[in-house]
């Protein structure tokens, strides 16, 4: 699973317009003072004085936090205070003068003075949200998949550069968390901007912060479950299986009917069945087989998934759990020749030779060209007892396995005798696609392919040895037993 971009959130508040709002009659005169600074200093700003802007805004906040400590209870300077505050790129202490000043009048019951705090607040802090979205998208252009590993030089600047962008983006959603603290789509762009860069273990700790203010948010909580994901996928990755699992498990505990949890379970059982032998590989095979059922079971219209309980069951030498899970697989999906050539091997195994034969030549149809089908089919043959059988498709693999197609099909069949078997053949069937000479045991054979037929002769000296169509179904009858 993987994070989908967060939008870019465009607010456009303007800093709320109080220049020149004349000072309350009896005002403390270091919060008049300090009013005035700010009032003064955003002037200077938009004339361009640098200088004499900073200058005031530094009296500003002198002042202000002498009227602060002296009168509290004056929420409106302690709202220019904030605003100063941010003025100067203090991102934390603007955040609380803010909320105090905005706390003060809602209190006071001065609606209209609370607004205009909150909107220098919402102002302030847009500027830097947004700020840190750019800077979030400029990464991803710059290198859209953090996680991957960087493949030459050119990837290793890019990366590195992607890498300073999301930096500054954390900067940026940092201050704007602290000019307007504990806002959920701050908390939550901070923690995607950690996800992006394949830190999941603190973009899971932003999104919960982010759950502790807004329990409801379904966008973090989701949230939350992708970074969980992740970062297993992450431990799968480095080998740290168990680790992986607890994460699994955990998430399969919250969501048992989640498919894809128990997916993720039996892909690590899987991976470490790989790496093992023995009674120890059966045993993880098995239990990753019987998670690849759980899933299949949840989600019953997805082929790969009984495709996958079937070979780790398979795997297990659990044939008839096996089997179960093939015959799914080829059900949903019944032009799968590697599901259908494992379902004829685990009903082999279980001496089960109708269904076998059956199968095998349903894969040998779907897939004649593939030499490894027609040796299957042949063994299946050969295990049941049909000797015949067998011979027909051992001696096909033989040929693909040993032997050399002509150039020219067209023209060796037609030079075959009138009378001979393979000139009969010609004659009946036309020239084949394909034509293999090849020997075994000293003895010169011939096959001959009509693929879009689905035939095949062999032929030894001219005569017909052997026969073989996969257009007809394998009977029972047709299977001897013993």
């Amino acid at each position: 699973m993987k994070f989908k971009r967060l939008v870019r959130i465009a607010v456009t508040l303007g800093v709320a317009a109080m220049l020149g709002a004349p000072p309350a009659e009896a005002r403390n005169p270091h919060c008049a003072g300090g009013i005035q600074y700010v009032v003064q200093g955003m002037r200077d700003k938009e004339k361009g004085n640098t200088e004499d802007y900073q200058r005031q805004m530094g009296k500003a906040i002198q002042q202000l936090e002498q009227c602060a400590s002296e009168d509290p209870a004056d929420y409106e300077a302690i709202g220019y205070l904030g605003w100063a505050y941010s003025e100067v790129d203090s991102a934390g202490p603007a955040g609380i003068a803010f909320q105090k000043a905005f706390e003060g009048a809602q209190k006071k019951g001065d609606k209209k003075k609370a607004e205009t705090i909150e909107n220098n607040q919402k102002s302030y802090w847009a500027i830097a949200f947004n700020a840190g979205i750019g800077k979030i998208q400029e990464a991803q252009k710059v290198y859209p998949d953090f996680c991957k590993t960087p493949e030459n030089d050119g990837d290793k600047t890019a990366r590195a550069e992607a890498e300073k962008f999301y930096a500054a983006a954390t900067t940026s959603l940092t201050r704007a968390n602290l000019i307007r603290p504990n806002d959920p789509t701050t908390l939550r762009n901070l923690g995607s901007t950690y996800a992006f860069q394949c830190q999941y273990q603190t973009a899971e700790a932003w999104f919960r912060r982010g759950l502790e203010v807004a329990p409801n948010d379904t966008t973090l909580q989701q949230s939350i479950k992708a970074v969980r994901a992740n970062h297993a996928n992450q431990l799968v990755e480095e080998k740290k299986y168990d680790e992986a699992l607890a994460f699994y498990a955990d998430l399969a505990k919250q969501e048992p009917s989640n498919a894809d949890h128990w997916l993720s379970i039996a892909d690590v059982h899987f991976r470490r069945a790989q790496a093992m032998e023995g009674d120890a590989r059966k045993a993880e095979f098995k239990v990753a087989g019987e998670a690849y059922a759980k899933a299949s079971d949840l989600r019953p219209t997805d082929p790969d998934l009984p495709f996958n309980a079937g070979l780790a069951k398979q795997n297990a030498g659990d044939w008839a759990g096996a089997e179960i899970y093939w015959t799914r697989a080829v059900g949903l999906r019944p032009t799968d020749a590697d599901a259908l050539s494992a379902l004829a091997a685990v009903m082999a195994e279980q001496k089960k030779c109708d269904g076998a034969v059956s199968a095998a030549h349903r894969a040998v149809g779907l897939k004649p060209r593939e030499k490894g089908l027609h040796r299957q089919l042949g063994a299946i043959y050969t295990k049941c007892g049909n000797n015949a059988k067998a011979t027909e498709e051992l001696m096909l693999y033989l040929a693909m396995l040993n032997g050399k197609p002509v150039a020219d099909p067209a023209a060796r069949a037609k030079a075959a005798a009138g009378g001979s078997g393979a000139g009969k053949t010609f004659a009946a069937e036309g020239a084949p696609e394909e034509i293999i000479p090849w020997e075994a045991d000293g003895q010169k054979y011939e096959s001959w392919f009509y693929w879009d037929k689905k035939r095949a002769f062999t032929f030894s000296g001219g005569s017909l040895v052997t026969r073989s169509d996969w257009t007809a179904t394998a009977s029972a009858a047709a299977t001897p037993k013993k």
